[in-house]
Protein backbone atom coordinates (compact mmCIF):
# COMPACT_ATOMS: atom_id res chain seq x y z
CA UNK A 1 0.00 0.00 0.00
CA UNK A 2 0.99 3.63 -0.32
CA UNK A 3 1.47 3.90 3.43
CA UNK A 4 4.40 1.52 3.24
CA UNK A 5 6.05 3.75 0.64
CA UNK A 6 5.50 6.75 2.88
CA UNK A 7 6.98 4.99 5.89
CA UNK A 8 10.07 4.19 3.85
CA UNK A 9 10.34 7.81 2.70
CA UNK A 10 10.02 9.06 6.28
CA UNK A 11 12.74 6.71 7.45
CA UNK A 12 15.04 7.86 4.66
CA UNK A 13 14.25 11.48 5.46
CA UNK A 14 15.15 10.94 9.12
CA UNK A 15 18.46 9.39 8.10
CA UNK A 16 19.12 12.40 5.88
CA UNK A 17 18.44 14.74 8.83
CA UNK A 18 21.17 13.02 10.84
CA UNK A 19 23.87 13.99 8.32
CA UNK A 20 22.40 17.10 6.70
CA UNK A 21 23.70 19.66 9.24
CA UNK A 22 27.25 19.00 8.04
CA UNK A 23 26.37 19.58 4.38
CA UNK A 24 23.55 22.14 4.67
CA UNK A 25 24.52 24.23 7.67
CA UNK A 26 23.26 27.45 6.09
CA UNK A 27 19.85 26.15 4.86
CA UNK A 28 16.94 27.17 7.19
CA UNK A 29 15.09 23.89 6.55
CA UNK A 30 13.16 21.80 9.11
CA UNK A 31 12.18 18.16 8.57
CA UNK A 32 8.80 17.35 10.18
CA UNK A 33 7.26 13.86 10.61
CA UNK A 34 4.90 11.98 12.87
CA UNK A 35 1.50 10.34 13.21
CA UNK A 36 -1.93 11.85 12.73
CA UNK A 37 -5.60 11.03 13.22
CA UNK A 38 -8.01 11.56 10.33
CA UNK A 39 -11.46 12.60 11.48
CA UNK A 40 -13.31 12.28 8.20
CA UNK A 41 -16.37 14.25 7.19
CA UNK A 42 -19.49 12.15 7.90
CA UNK A 43 -20.56 12.21 4.26
CA UNK A 44 -17.49 10.18 3.30
CA UNK A 45 -18.86 7.24 5.38
CA UNK A 46 -15.31 6.39 6.52
CA UNK A 47 -14.11 5.56 10.02
CA UNK A 48 -11.54 7.77 11.71
CA UNK A 49 -8.06 6.40 11.09
CA UNK A 50 -4.41 7.03 11.91
CA UNK A 51 -1.96 8.14 9.25
CA UNK A 52 1.76 8.84 9.06
CA UNK A 53 2.69 12.26 7.75
CA UNK A 54 5.84 14.12 6.73
CA UNK A 55 6.67 17.68 5.80
CA UNK A 56 9.42 20.17 5.00
CA UNK A 57 9.45 23.68 6.40
CA UNK A 58 11.47 26.65 5.10
CA UNK A 59 11.95 29.51 7.58
CA UNK A 60 11.95 33.07 6.23
CA UNK A 61 12.64 34.55 9.67
CA UNK A 62 11.90 33.76 13.31
CA UNK A 63 8.14 34.19 12.80
CA UNK A 64 7.28 33.08 9.26
CA UNK A 65 7.84 29.78 7.47
CA UNK A 66 6.48 27.98 4.39
CA UNK A 67 5.58 24.28 4.70
CA UNK A 68 4.69 21.42 2.41
CA UNK A 69 2.86 18.52 4.15
CA UNK A 70 2.06 15.02 2.89
CA UNK A 71 0.00 12.20 4.46
CA UNK A 72 -1.19 8.83 3.13
CA UNK A 73 -3.11 5.89 4.68
CA UNK A 74 -6.31 3.91 4.27
CA UNK A 75 -9.56 3.95 6.26
CA UNK A 76 -12.36 1.43 6.69
CA UNK A 77 -15.87 2.07 5.49
CA UNK A 78 -18.31 2.58 8.32
CA UNK A 79 -20.31 -0.47 7.22
CA UNK A 80 -17.14 -2.60 7.23
CA UNK A 81 -17.42 -3.31 3.55
CA UNK A 82 -13.88 -2.37 2.54
CA UNK A 83 -11.19 0.31 2.73
CA UNK A 84 -10.44 3.56 0.97
CA UNK A 85 -7.00 5.11 0.54
CA UNK A 86 -6.73 8.79 1.68
CA UNK A 87 -3.85 10.85 0.36
CA UNK A 88 -3.30 14.57 0.87
CA UNK A 89 -0.66 17.17 0.22
CA UNK A 90 -0.91 20.73 1.45
CA UNK A 91 1.19 23.82 0.81
CA UNK A 92 0.91 26.69 3.23
CA UNK A 93 2.37 29.12 5.72
CA UNK A 94 3.13 28.94 9.44
CA UNK A 95 3.18 31.97 11.69
CA UNK A 96 4.98 31.51 15.01
CA UNK A 97 4.07 33.66 17.99
CA UNK A 98 6.25 34.60 20.94
CA UNK A 99 8.08 32.21 23.23
CA UNK A 100 6.35 31.11 26.42
CA UNK A 101 9.61 29.67 27.72
CA UNK A 102 12.96 31.29 26.96
CA UNK A 103 16.15 29.61 25.81
CA UNK A 104 16.32 26.38 23.80
CA UNK A 105 13.48 24.76 25.82
CA UNK A 106 10.79 27.05 24.56
CA UNK A 107 7.19 26.46 23.54
CA UNK A 108 6.15 28.32 20.41
CA UNK A 109 2.47 28.44 19.36
CA UNK A 110 1.71 28.89 15.68
CA UNK A 111 -1.07 29.37 13.14
CA UNK A 112 -1.21 27.28 9.96
CA UNK A 113 -3.06 28.05 6.74
CA UNK A 114 -2.76 27.07 3.10
CA UNK A 115 -4.26 25.02 0.26
CA UNK A 116 -3.75 21.71 -1.50
CA UNK A 117 -5.53 18.52 -2.54
CA UNK A 118 -7.08 15.47 -0.91
CA UNK A 119 -7.43 12.23 -2.91
CA UNK A 120 -9.90 9.59 -1.69
CA UNK A 121 -9.54 6.34 -3.65
CA UNK A 122 -12.48 4.01 -3.08
CA UNK A 123 -11.16 1.40 -5.48
CA UNK A 124 -13.94 1.67 -8.04
CA UNK A 125 -14.10 5.45 -7.65
CA UNK A 126 -11.47 8.10 -7.09
CA UNK A 127 -12.11 11.73 -6.11
CA UNK A 128 -9.48 14.47 -6.16
CA UNK A 129 -10.66 17.57 -4.31
CA UNK A 130 -9.08 21.02 -3.98
CA UNK A 131 -8.85 22.13 -0.36
CA UNK A 132 -8.03 25.11 1.79
CA UNK A 133 -6.90 24.55 5.34
CA UNK A 134 -6.32 26.31 8.63
CA UNK A 135 -5.26 25.25 12.06
CA UNK A 136 -3.32 25.86 15.24
CA UNK A 137 -0.36 24.12 16.80
CA UNK A 138 2.59 24.40 19.14
CA UNK A 139 6.22 23.43 18.93
CA UNK A 140 8.33 22.49 21.93
CA UNK A 141 12.01 23.05 21.19
CA UNK A 142 13.89 20.55 23.35
CA UNK A 143 17.21 21.67 21.82
CA UNK A 144 17.93 24.39 19.23
CA UNK A 145 17.74 21.66 16.52
CA UNK A 146 15.25 19.09 17.84
CA UNK A 147 11.65 19.52 18.97
CA UNK A 148 8.15 18.08 19.26
CA UNK A 149 5.01 19.34 17.54
CA UNK A 150 1.27 18.99 18.05
CA UNK A 151 -1.36 20.38 15.69
CA UNK A 152 -5.06 20.45 14.80
CA UNK A 153 -5.88 21.35 11.20
CA UNK A 154 -9.17 21.42 9.27
CA UNK A 155 -9.24 20.79 5.52
CA UNK A 156 -12.22 22.20 3.64
CA UNK A 157 -13.03 20.71 0.24
CA UNK A 158 -13.91 23.42 -2.25
CA UNK A 159 -15.33 20.76 -4.63
CA UNK A 160 -17.49 18.72 -2.22
CA UNK A 161 -17.93 21.18 0.69
CA UNK A 162 -16.62 18.56 3.09
CA UNK A 163 -14.71 19.23 6.29
CA UNK A 164 -11.99 16.80 7.32
CA UNK A 165 -9.81 17.25 10.38
CA UNK A 166 -6.24 16.07 10.83
CA UNK A 167 -4.94 15.90 14.41
CA UNK A 168 -1.22 15.25 14.48
CA UNK A 169 1.83 14.92 16.69
CA UNK A 170 5.39 14.56 15.54
CA UNK A 171 9.03 15.51 15.74
CA UNK A 172 10.98 18.32 14.10
CA UNK A 173 14.64 18.42 13.17
CA UNK A 174 16.15 21.73 12.08
CA UNK A 175 18.79 21.35 9.37
CA UNK A 176 19.96 24.97 9.38
CA UNK A 177 22.62 26.74 11.36
CA UNK A 178 21.72 27.69 14.92
CA UNK A 179 23.05 30.63 16.87
CA UNK A 180 25.77 29.80 19.35
CA UNK A 181 25.08 30.58 22.99
CA UNK A 182 26.79 33.80 24.04
CA UNK A 183 30.02 33.29 25.91
CA UNK A 184 29.71 34.00 29.62
CA UNK A 185 30.90 37.43 30.61
CA UNK A 186 33.92 37.18 32.86
CA UNK A 187 33.75 39.59 35.74
CA UNK A 188 37.10 41.35 36.28
CA UNK A 189 37.66 43.16 39.53
CA UNK A 190 39.02 46.60 40.36
CA UNK A 191 40.70 46.10 43.71
CA UNK A 192 41.90 49.67 44.25
CA UNK A 193 38.68 51.23 42.94
CA UNK A 194 40.38 53.58 40.50
CA UNK A 195 38.08 52.69 37.59
CA UNK A 196 40.70 50.57 35.78
CA UNK A 197 40.18 46.79 35.92
CA UNK A 198 42.88 44.67 37.52
CA UNK A 199 43.81 42.91 34.26
CA UNK A 200 45.19 46.14 32.75
CA UNK A 201 46.03 48.10 35.94
CA UNK A 202 49.80 48.71 35.84
CA UNK A 203 49.80 50.59 39.15
CA UNK A 204 47.69 48.56 41.61
CA UNK A 205 47.01 49.93 45.06
CA UNK A 206 46.67 53.62 44.16
CA UNK A 207 45.10 55.60 47.02
CA UNK A 208 41.40 56.38 46.82
CA UNK A 209 40.60 59.56 44.89
CA UNK A 210 43.84 59.54 42.90
CA UNK A 211 43.50 60.66 39.29
CA UNK A 212 44.84 57.88 37.06
CA UNK A 213 45.50 57.35 33.36
CA UNK A 214 44.18 54.56 31.09
CA UNK A 215 46.46 51.95 32.69
CA UNK A 216 45.74 52.92 36.29
CA UNK A 217 48.87 54.96 37.04
CA UNK A 218 48.65 58.34 38.84
CA UNK A 219 48.44 61.37 36.61
CA UNK A 220 50.82 64.26 37.26
CA UNK A 221 49.47 66.73 39.80
CA UNK A 222 48.81 70.13 38.25
CA UNK A 223 50.36 73.06 40.12
CA UNK A 224 50.39 76.82 39.55
CA UNK A 225 53.39 79.13 39.88
CA UNK A 226 52.93 82.90 39.78
CA UNK A 227 54.93 86.09 40.23
CA UNK A 228 54.08 89.78 40.28
CA UNK A 229 56.53 92.60 39.65
CA UNK A 230 56.04 96.22 40.69
CA UNK A 231 58.79 98.81 39.98
CA UNK A 232 58.11 102.46 40.84
CA UNK A 233 59.90 105.43 39.28
CA UNK A 234 60.77 108.98 40.29
CA UNK A 235 59.04 112.00 38.80
CA UNK A 236 59.72 112.33 35.05
CA UNK A 237 62.26 109.48 35.29
CA UNK A 238 62.76 106.17 33.46
CA UNK A 239 65.74 105.04 35.54
CA UNK A 240 65.38 101.70 37.37
CA UNK A 241 66.27 102.25 41.03
CA UNK A 242 68.60 99.82 42.82
CA UNK A 243 66.00 98.95 45.44
CA UNK A 244 64.13 96.93 42.75
CA UNK A 245 67.10 94.90 41.52
CA UNK A 246 66.25 91.96 43.79
CA UNK A 247 62.63 91.87 42.54
CA UNK A 248 63.85 91.93 38.97
CA UNK A 249 66.23 89.08 39.79
CA UNK A 250 63.28 87.00 41.02
CA UNK A 251 61.40 87.66 37.78
CA UNK A 252 64.48 86.64 35.81
CA UNK A 253 64.76 83.39 37.78
CA UNK A 254 61.09 82.66 37.13
CA UNK A 255 61.61 83.22 33.39
CA UNK A 256 64.63 80.92 33.38
CA UNK A 257 62.64 78.18 35.13
CA UNK A 258 59.84 78.38 32.59
CA UNK A 259 61.74 78.95 29.36
CA UNK A 260 58.70 78.88 27.07
CA UNK A 261 56.94 81.75 28.87
CA UNK A 262 56.61 85.23 27.38
CA UNK A 263 55.69 88.32 29.39
CA UNK A 264 54.34 91.83 28.81
CA UNK A 265 56.24 94.55 30.66
CA UNK A 266 53.67 97.34 31.27
CA UNK A 267 54.77 100.96 31.77
CA UNK A 268 52.58 103.69 33.39
CA UNK A 269 52.73 107.35 34.46
CA UNK A 270 50.75 109.74 36.60
CA UNK A 271 48.60 112.41 34.98
CA UNK A 272 51.13 115.26 35.26
CA UNK A 273 52.05 116.68 31.86
CA UNK A 274 50.69 116.17 28.34
CA UNK A 275 49.18 112.82 27.43
CA UNK A 276 51.51 112.30 24.45
CA UNK A 277 54.55 112.91 26.61
CA UNK A 278 53.27 110.55 29.28
CA UNK A 279 52.65 107.86 26.65
CA UNK A 280 56.26 108.10 25.49
CA UNK A 281 57.56 108.15 29.09
CA UNK A 282 55.60 105.02 30.00
CA UNK A 283 57.10 103.21 26.99
CA UNK A 284 60.62 104.31 28.08
CA UNK A 285 60.05 102.97 31.60
CA UNK A 286 58.88 99.59 30.26
CA UNK A 287 61.88 99.46 27.92
CA UNK A 288 64.25 100.27 30.80
CA UNK A 289 63.05 97.18 32.72
CA UNK A 290 63.40 95.03 29.57
CA UNK A 291 66.94 96.33 29.00
CA UNK A 292 67.90 95.52 32.61
CA UNK A 293 66.58 91.93 32.40
CA UNK A 294 68.40 91.35 29.10
CA UNK A 295 71.70 92.96 30.13
CA UNK A 296 71.95 91.78 33.75
CA UNK A 297 70.21 88.37 33.62
CA UNK A 298 70.52 87.25 30.03
CA UNK A 299 66.79 86.96 29.31
CA UNK A 300 66.11 86.72 25.56
CA UNK A 301 64.65 90.04 24.44
CA UNK A 302 62.01 88.33 22.26
CA UNK A 303 60.45 86.94 25.46
CA UNK A 304 59.87 90.46 26.83
CA UNK A 305 57.33 92.85 25.30
CA UNK A 306 57.46 96.49 26.57
CA UNK A 307 54.09 98.20 26.41
CA UNK A 308 53.45 101.81 27.45
CA UNK A 309 49.98 102.80 28.66
CA UNK A 310 50.71 106.43 29.60
CA UNK A 311 48.35 107.81 32.22
CA UNK A 312 45.33 105.74 31.12
CA UNK A 313 45.42 103.07 33.86
CA UNK A 314 45.96 104.71 37.27
CA UNK A 315 45.88 102.57 40.40
CA UNK A 316 45.68 105.51 42.81
CA UNK A 317 44.40 109.10 43.04
CA UNK A 318 46.46 111.45 40.88
CA UNK A 319 45.30 114.39 43.02
CA UNK A 320 47.68 113.40 45.85
CA UNK A 321 51.46 113.04 45.92
CA UNK A 322 51.21 109.52 47.23
CA UNK A 323 48.74 108.55 44.49
CA UNK A 324 50.93 110.03 41.75
CA UNK A 325 53.96 108.13 43.11
CA UNK A 326 52.01 104.86 43.00
CA UNK A 327 50.97 105.49 39.39
CA UNK A 328 54.58 106.01 38.22
CA UNK A 329 55.26 102.30 37.79
CA UNK A 330 56.13 99.27 35.67
CA UNK A 331 54.19 96.06 36.25
CA UNK A 332 54.44 92.43 35.13
CA UNK A 333 52.25 89.53 36.20
CA UNK A 334 52.88 85.87 35.35
CA UNK A 335 50.98 82.70 36.19
CA UNK A 336 52.08 79.28 34.92
CA UNK A 337 50.39 75.89 35.35
CA UNK A 338 52.81 72.95 35.42
CA UNK A 339 52.88 69.30 36.42
CA UNK A 340 55.28 67.39 38.63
Amino acid sequence: MKKHLLATAVACGFSLAAVAPMASAEIPLTLNMGMGLWKNDGERELDDTTTPWAGLEWAFNDNWAAEVLYADDDARFENGGGRADITTWQLGMLYYGGSYIGGPNRIRPYLAFGAGEIDVDYGDADTVETTVNGGIGARWMITPEFGLRAEARMLYSLDESRKDTLLSVGINYYLGKTKADPAPVQQIGDEDGDGVTDDIDQCPGTPAGTRVDAVGCPLPVAQVASIKLMVNFGFDSSTVQEQYFADLGELAAFLKRFEDVYVDIEGHTDSTGPEEYNQSLSQQRAQAVVDYLVAEHGIAPQRLEPKGYGETQPVADNNTEEGRAANRRVMATLEVEFEE
